[in-house]
């Protein structure tokens, strides 16, 4: 009998499953007193290979912490409760496969969704956005294809919650953030608490940024820590579109992200324009008339678009 081909997501299930059980069987062999110069060797070469072992390592040493936390109890009974421990990190391990769940979610343009997870998490879900939500053993992986989502993170603290977008990832550390995937550039505002953002790319080194600061990053690599203005980075949960000193060239783009029938620029000197203000991201005529009272701009409507262009003296 021929044997059934592998599916990509069956490929993935598995490199994870052995992931952890090799993550689990290094953290319980580093727990004993005994292990040798060789072994350590041997680990801190497993643990050089890639960021995804480093990661999943760091699960367990967290997972020890908290539950060690919870034990003050006289030596006598120590013993008992590191079997406890050893047990529940075993079992962790050998169930990692079944707790698995994941879900493609998709906004169209226009369309904004909030996702509330179990563990008191919610994620409110910008237009035009692709994301993908997975929730399997300690980990919690959020990917964004393309588009905008803001984070609130519950208040369980026994698995990571990781958001992927572009090249890089960011791991949170008790916060609400928001992410905005556009073309290649990734900018991450963090609102209340503090994330860590790491590129794939290990040269890079990796940046934490509290409350009220946002960066942007790239396959170019990280930006410089700058000052988020958290109203205008959380507008769009409102409807409204928010901008300061914004090229008019980015302002049309964010009236696109909202609307199918697109507005276009056809004199590239509009580009050097700068539009300040608050508007209404659902009423697009309106949009097109504040620009046109703005500035000098004229509007025609053509079969699949509105095209602005200078105003003929």
């Amino acid at each position: 009998m021929e044997k059934p081909q592998q599916t990509e997501q069956t490929r993935f299930e598995v490199e994870e499953n052995s992931l952890t059980e090799q993550a689990a069987a290094w953290f319980l062999r580093i727990q004993q007193s005994d292990h040798n110069n060789a072994e350590q060797k041997t680990f801190e070469a497993w643990l050089a290979q890639s960021e995804a072992h480093r990661a999943e390592y760091q699960q367990y040493v967290r997972l020890w912490q908290n539950l060690d936390q919870l034990e003050r109890k006289p030596q006598k009974k120590r013993h008992s409760t590191i079997v406890g421990i050893i047990l529940i990190m075993v079992m962790f391990s050998a169930l990692h496969w079944l707790v698995h769940y994941e879900e493609v979610i998709i906004t169209a343009i226009g369309e904004r969704e909030q996702i509330n997870l179990a563990d008191g998490t919610t994620i409110d879900i910008n237009t035009n956005t692709k994301l993908r939500l997975a929730l399997f053993g300690l980990t919690r992986k959020v990917t964004i294809e393309h588009g905008e989502a803001l984070f609130k993170i519950g208040n369980e603290r026994l698995r990571t919650f990781e958001v992927y977008a572009g090249n890089g990832t960011i791991r949170d550390i008790g916060t609400e953030f928001n992410v905005n995937l556009e073309k290649d550039k990734t900018t991450v505002a963090v609102l209340e608490g503090a994330v860590e953002i790491s590129l794939d790319d290990l040269l890079f080194p990796s940046a934490i940024i509290q409350s009220g600061q946002q960066l942007s990053y790239s396959k170019h690599g990280l930006s410089d820590t700058l000052r988020a203005d958290t109203g205008t980075v959380a507008a769009w949960r409102k409807n409204r579109l928010v901008f300061r000193d914004t090229p008019l060239s980015e302002v049309v783009q964010q009236i696109n992200r909202y609307h199918i029938r697109p507005v276009r620029l056809v004199d590239t000197q509009l580009n050097t324009l700068r539009v300040s203000g608050e508007f209404n991201a659902t009423d697009r005529d309106g949009l097109v008339r504040a620009l046109k009272t703005l500035f000098p701009l004229q509007s025609s409507e053509l079969d699949d678009m509105t095209v602005l262009h200078v105003e003929k003296q």
